[in-house]
């Protein structure tokens, strides 16, 4: 009884007021893994060699509102637990990838549970154990199909192991949710969203902050103790309309932080609404795009989506490993695959650029180990790769790049990924390039491609190598020097090698990408960072439309006129 008030009392502070030996969560996971591995490693005639739990303790606020009106206005906390036990040894083990018939069990979705949220540690460790046994269980039978498999199947090239060595560490800093206004958030984003009543081809709209405080709890039985936390912050809008001929288009801007103060002011906020409204009216009336191959400029926050859906998805460790991947860049270490000027490096340690937040800052990742810097790409040569704790050959150990999110399997993602030129131009000259490429191309205009989305790439070799990516807004640039011209309508596609050959220059600029990135092991903050880039040809070509027209009736709120156009 004792115990359990001094818990309570435990609770009440904040999470970063706490030290590792008051905080009832890893108390309770560090007590139950060493009962369970003790127990359970010799229990088979085949060994457990790691159990890892990794928990993540999640403190939320969120708030949005429509045309005026609150949304919702929520907060909460939840605890989510994975388990990840190998059995075998480094050199085989369960997490080895099948092949043959039975390669469609290689998904990296596992079981996670909830977790309490209180500090009773006997409701925890239950819950702890509980998936401990279903986890224990799923892998010995998966370590079985393994063995089997490999009797059945061709010897594989990459004779590296499935796990790498790392050494224990420990590490404690937790962090709390801010102390937020919340009642002049709400009032902020009503304000903030009654403006798109002004415009009746507006279809829907919306402005919202999302605020959270993500702790993980990562405890492994090599000796790993790490409590480390990140804080979110996360101001967005939206707003969205049809075309008369059936396309949907949208324009949407979001501001991260880490802390309040990180965010801009309303007024900043409400002039950047009226320049989306503005975007959004030019690509109304804009024709749409027709099949397109000609010079092209990538302005910063848009070359980093590319670079990260293009390259950073290409150079994930395993990938290079798995003989259900294209591996495009697998053979090619030491090789040019960008122009020399280039520098390609990813590194979750660095927590800002300039000033502005990157949302892929971490101090570890989710295997316990510490972040490191990896360098990719040394004066357009491929010098290596996102590595978490799976080996490939040449590179046996992980560079802190391991992540997921519950309820899947680690597996190398991406962090903070940054483009570097050592040698660049003003914005002004970057574009005096792009008309001069146009006329030597003799196209009658380039591309300004100034936002896009992550679209899709394909890096599974039963597919082709390809990628396409939506573009959300672009500009015809005509070398007579007519007016650039919005247009809509149009992805950009291509392949990877032959793409990156074709950057020509680099601008003085840094633009920064935040987002959420997902992929087989869920939904990881990451953040992108490059410079606006020239490129001698993109090719682009037409995206598929819903064909709808647009509402028969303008919305209620617009008056006789049906609003501004």
């Amino acid at each position: 009884m004792l115990r359990t008030v001094a818990l309570l009392a435990v609770l009440s502070l904040p999470a970063s007021a706490l030290t590792a030996d008051q905080d009832p969560l890893l108390e309770a996971l560090q007590g139950e893994l060493d009962r369970s591995f003790s127990r359970l490693k010799s229990a088979e005639k085949v060994p457990l060699y790691f159990l890892h739990y990794g928990a993540t303790d999640t403190d939320y606020y969120s708030v949005g509102a429509t045309l005026g009106a609150l949304s919702y206005d929520n907060s909460g906390r939840e605890r989510k637990l994975d388990v990840d036990a190998r059995f075998g040894s480094p050199e085989l083990d369960n997490t080895h990838e099948l092949k043959g018939a039975q390669a469609r069990l290689n998904s990296k979705d596992q079981a996670s549970v909830d977790l309490p949220v209180g500090s009773d540690a006997a409701a925890i460790r239950a819950r702890v154990w509980e998936l401990t046994d279903a986890a224990y269980k799923a892998a010995l039978d998966r370590y079985a199909k393994v063995k089997t498999n490999i009797g059945v199947t061709a010897e594989e090239k990459d004779k590296s192991g499935d796990f790498s060595p790392a050494p224990a560490g420990t590490f404690y800093a937790p962090v709390s949710l801010p102390e937020l206004d919340r009642a002049g958030y709400r009032e902020m984003t009503k304000r903030l969203s009654e403006k798109f009543k002004a415009h009746g081809f507006i279809i829907r709209s919306g402005v919202s902050l999302n605020a959270s405080a993500a702790n993980r709890y990562l405890v492994n039985s090599e000796g790993s103790s790490v409590v480390t936390g990140n804080v979110y912050l996360y101001l967005s809008y939206y707003l969205t309309a049809r075309t008369e001929d059936g396309m949907d288009l949208s324009r949407s801007k979001s501001y991260h932080a880490d802390t309040p103060g990180g965010l801009p002011g309303e007024n900043e906020i409400a002039a950047d609404i009226d320049n989306s409204v503005s975007e959004l009216a030019a690509l109304l009336k804009s024709e749409p795009s027709e099949p397109y191959s000609g010079p092209a400029i990538l302005e910063g926050p848009a070359a980093g989506v590319f670079f990260h859906e293009i390259f950073g998805h290409r150079i994930e460790g395993h990938r290079q490993k798995s003989e259900s991947e294209g591996q495009t860049f697998a053979k090619m270490l030491g090789q040019r695959i960008m122009p020399e000027f280039l520098r390609v490096y990813d590194d979750p340690s660095v927590h800002d650029v300039k000033g502005q937040f990157l949302r892929g800052h971490y101090t570890h990742d989710d295997e316990a180990v510490r972040a490191a810097r990896a360098s990719l790409v040394e004066n357009g040569v491929l010098r290596g790769f996102l590595m978490g704790r799976t080996p490939i050959e040449g590179f046996p150990s992980s560079n802190g790049h391991g992540r997921r999110s519950s309820g899947n399997g680690v597996v190398a993602r991406q962090g903070n990924l940054i483009v570097e030129s050592s040698s660049v131009v003003p914005y002004a000259e970057l574009r005096r390039l792009l008309l001069e490429e146009i006329k030597n191309s003799g196209k009658p205009y380039g591309l300004l491609i100034r936002d896009i989305s992550g679209g899709f790439t394909i890096t599974q070799r039963v597919l082709p190598q390809s990628f396409t990516v939506h573009v959300l807004l672009a500009y015809k640039v005509y070398a007579d020097g007519r007016p650039d011209e919005a247009v809509r309508g149009l992805n950009l596609i291509g392949t990877p090698i032959q793409a990156f050959s074709r950057i020509k220059a680099a601008a003085d600029d840094a633009g920064v990408f935040n987002g959420t990135c997902g992929a087989e092991s869920g939904w990881v903050p990451v953040s992108a960072v490059s410079p606006s880039l020239l490129f001698s040809e993109m090719e682009t070509e037409k995206v598929s439309k819903s064909n709808n027209k647009p509402p028969l009736l303008p919305p209620p709120y617009a008056g006789k006129k049906g609003g501004k156009l």
